[in-house]
Order: C-alpha cells, then structure tokens, then sequence
C-alpha cells in the first residue's frame, strides 16, 4: 500500500517538474538553431502581440553563401563576424550517427558493431527486426549475445534522443532517461507509466492509470500531456531520410595572438519584440472585453517566449565560452589535443542540474579553426585528465622517439608519461599499446617498428 505522505510527495514533485512552464523553458535550451527558427515562426504566426525581426536571416544567407563557390569568393567577411571558415555540411540520420560514434574510444570490433547496428536503423530511429540482426552479427563477429546488446546500449545514447529503440516503449523510455530528472521517484514513475499503462493514457483512462500507479489522477493526466508534449515517437523524422544542413550556433576565429568568440544566434539570428499596435489596443479602455482577455493571454505568452529567448542565449554563451576557454589547444592543435570536460564538472560551476547542461550542448554545432563539430565533441570524458586519443597519441611519440636497440618496456613508458603529466599505470600503458598494435618490447626489439597512427 502506498503510504499518503508518497503520493503527496509525489503529487508535489510532478506538479513542480512536470509543468508546462519548465518544460516549455527547456525545449527552447534544447533545439537545434533550425528547430528553433521554425518554433518562432510558428508562436509569431499564432500570436499577434509577438514580432519575430531578422526571423530567417542566417539560415538563409548561410544557403546563399555555401550555394556557389564564386559567392563565396566575393564576400566581404570583414562584415561577416564568424562565418569565413563555414562550409556547407549536410548529414543524414545516419551521417549524424557515424560522426557520434568517431568520438567514442572503443575497440575496434566494437565500433564496427556499432557501425552494423546504426547502418540497419529505419529513417524513423528504429531497429527493427533486432533479434534477426543480433543472430546475425553473432556469428559475422564470433562474438557474445551481450557484446552486440553492449553495442546497442551506446549507440541508443547517441543522439537524436530514442534513436535505436526497438519498439515506441523503448523510444520513450530512453527520452525519460535522458531527461535526467532531478527526482528519481518521478524518473522511476514516468517509466513505470509508460511500461505499463501507455495504452490506458493514450486512450485518456486517467482515473485506471492513476490507480494502477498510486497517484492522483491529475497525476497520471499531467504525466500524459508530457509524453505528448515532450517526448517524440519518431526520433529520426526531423532529417526525413534525407540530408539536413547543419547550423552552427556559435564560431571561434583566430583573432591576433588569441581567438575571437561569436554567438551566431545573436548576431545573426531573430529578435523578438511586443506589438506596439496591440500593447495600444490593451490599454484603450474602449477595447471590448472579450477581445481584452484574448490579448491579454497573448501577451502572457509573449513575454514568456521572450523570456525563454533570453535565457536560451545567456545559458549557452555561458556555458560555450567555458568550454572554448577549456579548449585552447585544441583550437590551435587538434582534436589530439581535447582536455577532458564532463557536463557535470559544467554544472557544478554554473550551479545548473547536469540535464540542463546536456540540454543546453545537444545537437548544437560551433565553427572553430579545427573545423565544424557538435559542442559534445568538445566536452569528452577522459582518464586522468587526458582524453584517451592523447594518450594514445603520446604512448606512440615516446615509441617513435626510443633507442631502436633499447626500446621502451611498458613500465618505462609509464614512468615517462607521469613526466608529461600523464598518471598512468604499467597495465593501462599496456591496454593502449595493444589497441593500438604496437608490439611489446621484446618483439620491437628482434624486427617490429612502431605504428605511427594514434587513431582508434
């Protein structure tokens, strides 16, 4: 029997979490530029207090400029803050999937299961037929059950958000999870909810739903209204079988000694503003009541939006300019040269909740000197304080630059790399050298030479 003081909590924390409000706040965050143009667009059409400035500008002259080589060629970029290194760059659902996988440090078997199972998902996001495909990767890889699960789990991480489901239960039950909500009993309900009465919300039994699930049916009706309002059936449908041109969001440039930072949104992107003529209209006192109240509703949503604007683009500045500051050698030197930077590590300096953060970096894009990649390339996880592509990289330096008669056991390229700052460990060094298929010592020694490739 579930106890009142749960199904107050409960109650509480769904009408706190779950409100239209916040949720509306943290679509914004989360839409790629393209998405959120269009979102605009539509509220503006939809709202006569609301005045979308500049409302397809960038995208459009981002066509323009990309659409032939001579327009290119004449452009006078000193007008042009942040776009002199763009190219045009389409993707595919596929393509967007590949290029999440690059940034995986997995080993090789690995990534090409990966490869199998994102090359058999459908334009929709799903993986349809996965025990067929499971039995036949099995024996293509001589490999487990669970090494090809492993695989699916990752990529089912990847974004969009419910991509590699295998049902529409899966597909939303991945989006909660991503989610990252701050109470774990309203992330267990939301996933019990969808596991077990998904049919009984879709069919708006509110009261049989609540009842199976211990919570008031206003409950079980605002859980509904979030599976609807924020969870997408169809992962994959915004790049309709077909290449979608990235937008990014904001450029680094080299400027001087140091770099120059742009917030293309804003400086290229809509503004929005309140209708003079209808803010007019609201005070007249010779304005009918009903088109008053009418106006008056407008407004409330105008202001909303607009605030919902303002704090999209002071959230993701905050947070970009952090992860450029980060990122120094990385703009002057290359990928190689990543530092590690969790989301978390983001949160906790910006007093956000690390969903916030996931939100704010998800499927947006920042032209940089190195070329143009998702914010999440730029925040990898990493073993002691170097991603594993550095080490990698510096495990085959240290190799390409020892006495060829006295090559370098794993111990003394232990010992070496803790002198650049690199704390590991004879069994990882070991682990490194394998993935990369440098031989041992010994075998160097008698005939081998060093690979030279730091990929994985």
């Amino acid at each position: 029997m579930i106890g009142l003081n749960f199904q107050q909590n409960i109650s509480q924390t769904i009408d706190l979490l779950l409100s239209p409000r916040l949720l509306q706040m943290l679509k914004v965050l989360q839409l790629p530029y393209a998405e959120f143009i269009e979102q605009l667009n539509k509220e503006a059409e939809e709202n006569p207090v609301l005045e979308v400035e500049r409302c397809d500008e960038y995208v459009e002259f981002l066509r323009y400029l990309t659409s032939d080589k001579s327009i290119r060629k004449e452009a006078d970029f000193s007008e042009l803050a942040g776009l002199e290194n763009f190219s045009r760059v389409a993707k595919t659902l596929e393509d967007h999937l590949l290029e999440q996988l690059e940034f995986e440090d997995l080993e090789p078997q690995q990534k090409q299961l990966c490869r199998e199972l994102i090359g058999n998902i459908d334009d929709h996001g799903y993986l349809l037929a996965y025990p067929r495909l499971r039995d036949r990767l099995m024996e293509q890889f001589k490999v487990s059950r669970p090494t090809v699960d492993k695989a699916l789990s990752l990529v089912q991480q990847f974004e969009p958000d419910g991509v590699g489901a295998r049902d529409l239960k899966e597909c939303l039950l991945l989006q909660i999870r991503a989610y990252d909500f701050d109470s774990e009993e309203l992330a267990e309900l939301l996933e019990r909810a969808v596991g077990s009465q998904l049919e009984a919300l879709e069919r708006q039994d509110y009261k049989g739903a609540a009842e199976a699930l211990g919570i008031a049916e206003n409950g079980a009706k605002e859980i509904a209204e979030f599976i609807k309002n924020n969870l997408h059936p169809y992962p994959g449908a915004k790049f309709g079988g077909e290449a979608k041109m990235v937008i990014p969001s904001f450029a680094v440039e080299p400027a001087g000694r140091g770099y120059k930072f742009v917030n293309l949104e804003t400086r290229y992107g809509p503004s929005l503003k309140l209708s003079a003529a209808y803010l007019k209209m609201l005070d007249d006192p010779k304005t009918d009541a009903k088109t008053r109240a009418f106006l008056t509703e407008k407004l409330r949503r105008a202001r909303e939006l607009m605030e919902d604007f303002a704090k999209r683009s002071e959230t993701l500045e905050k947070i970009v300019r952090k992860i450029i500051g980060t990122q120094a050698d990385f703009l002057a030197r290359g990928a190689l040269w990543l530092k590690p930077l969790s989301q978390k590590s983001l949160a906790g300096e910006f007093g956000l909740h690390p969903s916030t953060i996931s939100r704010s970096v998800a499927e947006k894009y920042i032209q940089t000197p190195q070329g143009l990649f998702p914010l999440k390339f730029l925040c990898p996880r990493g073993p002691k304080g170097l991603t594993a592509a550095r080490l990698k990289a510096l495990i085959v330096g240290l190799i390409g630059e020892e006495d060829k008669s006295r090559p370098l056991s794993d111990a003394e390229l232990s010992r070496r790399l803790k002198e650049k700052g690199a704390d590991l460990d004879r069994r990882t060094v070991a682990y490194y050298r394998k993935e990369l298929k440098i031989a041992t010592a010994a075998e160097r020694g008698e005939h081998e030479q060093p690979s030279q490739d730091p990929g994985r």
